[in-house]
């Protein structure tokens, strides 16, 4: 269900950023990428944690699932890699990458739905992630 909703809820963007590169305007459309969807996670997410700590006068304490330290993971993963690939002057510069760079993407968030649906089959044992982020207040 959350792929479905996050394919929908990105199409927008996806047309939009598609728009950008086809003019010749790579760095337009690797800002757009990124930018987009950083702001909604700000004011989606890091927005209302700030105003419960302002209102509380403490962080939310939540445990965090293995799903969502499998999530942060490959997410750092892919955001590690954007860092590196997209000012490489040798991937054609000016932020653009080969195609190559697309298929490495697709296999990442192939690995990513592949380790989900192991943990959530119970095939993966989600003790074990959250051994790897230090094992403090993970739900399993």
């Amino acid at each position: 269900g959350l792929t479905v909703i996050a394919v929908g809820n990105s199409v927008g963007d996806f047309v939009a950023d598609t728009t950008a590169a086809r003019r010749a305007d790579a760095r337009m459309a690797a800002s757009a990428a990124f930018g987009s969807p950083l702001l909604m996670l700000m004011l989606g997410t890091a927005l209302p944690c700030l105003l419960f700590t302002a209102l509380n006068g403490r962080p939310i304490d939540t445990p965090i699932s293995a799903h969502c330290r499998v999530a942060a993971a490959f997410l750092l993963c892919a955001l590690a890699s954007h860092a590196v690939a997209f000012p490489i002057p040798a991937f054609g510069g000016a932020y653009s990458v080969p195609r190559a760079y697309s298929f490495y993407l697709f296999s990442l968030y192939a690995a990513f739905l592949t380790i989900s649906v192991l943990l959530e089959a119970g095939a993966l044992p989600k003790g074990w992630v959250c051994s790897l982020g230090g094992g403090s207040g993970c739900l399993t």
